[in-house]
């Protein structure tokens, strides 16, 4: 694996980390998900201490973080996997976005697969 693939890989492993820990405080196991809490953020910090002014690192989060997290977090916290929030800025402009459109569910669904072709590329061409 090159070195790349590793980073992208804990980049996805790290909004997975988050996902899995706010439904987990979803769920009120407060214990839980500050254990989750603490790794996520010892994974995060040490990819910065590694990986200083490296903007690709951060355009692989936010495309991982668009793909995966709410589908895992919605099902953490028992919710539709295709629920979209009210109360993130984030969600809102994803629900104002879709409205705008005939179906909106599918929006959604298709932002999350070209972010998620965009990670999975990425990994496959560097």
């Amino acid at each position: 694996m090159t070195e790349f693939t590793i980073v992208s890989l804990v980049l996805l492993a790290i909004v997975l980390l988050d996902a899995v820990g706010d439904g987990l405080r979803w769920q009120r196991k407060q214990v839980a998900h500050h254990v989750v809490e603490i790794l996520r953020e010892a994974v995060w910090l040490s990819m910065v201490a590694y990986f200083m002014d490296n903007w690709t690192i951060i355009t692989m989060y936010v495309t991982a973080r668009i793909a995966f997290f709410d589908p895992v977090i919605n099902l953490v916290a028992g919710q539709p996997i295709g629920y979209a929030g009210t109360s993130s800025l984030y969600d809102r402009l994803l629900r104002w976005f879709s409205g705008k459109v005939k179906e909106p569910g599918h929006l959604i669904w298709v932002i999350r697969v070209m972010a998620a072709i965009w990670f999975i590329a990425w990994i496959l061409t560097r």
